[in-house]
């Protein structure tokens, strides 16, 4: 089980994280969290072949991100509502496979947090999300 980081102080000011950061670091997150998927035969049936910087798999992460994040509602206008339960329930999703994802998605986001030199809020802000979706996308204890 991963912690859930509780170092955002609610009394201070927030401004969304795409406001902060721009659209590049989300997109590396979505390309180096499907870059370790391709190798990780724990989860990697579960995704498109294609899982390249350029696939569409990547591309619709990157926007979903940029969104959930406070940029630009590109993904709801291209594919309507997220409806991320819904869209993934066709797959297992055990507690075994959420913590396969995670941990890509948490070794991605390192990756992010020491190319962008990403302050510990951004962090913090972008763990828990990860931390949080996971959990919440678990379908089936078998």
């Amino acid at each position: 089980m991963h912690p859930v980081p509780s170092s955002i102080d609610p009394s201070q000011p927030h401004t969304p994280l795409f406001a902060r950061l721009g659209a590049e670091p989300f997109r590396q997150l979505a390309a180096g969290l499907y870059t370790r998927i391709d190798g990780d035969p724990r989860i990697r049936a579960m995704f498109p072949e294609d899982l390249s910087a350029q696939s569409d798999a990547v591309n619709d992460m990157s926007e979903f991100l940029i969104q959930f994040f406070g940029g630009p509602q590109t993904y709801s206008e291209r594919k309507g509502h997220p409806r991320l339960r819904a869209r993934h329930m066709r797959f297992p999703i055990t507690t075994d496979a959420r913590d396969a994802w995670l941990s890509n998605a948490l070794g991605a986001l390192d990756e992010v947090v020491s190319t962008h030199q990403l302050d510990e809020r951004a962090h913090d802000e972008i763990h828990r999300y990860l931390v949080a979706t996971s959990q919440f996308m678990i379908n089936t204890d078998a």
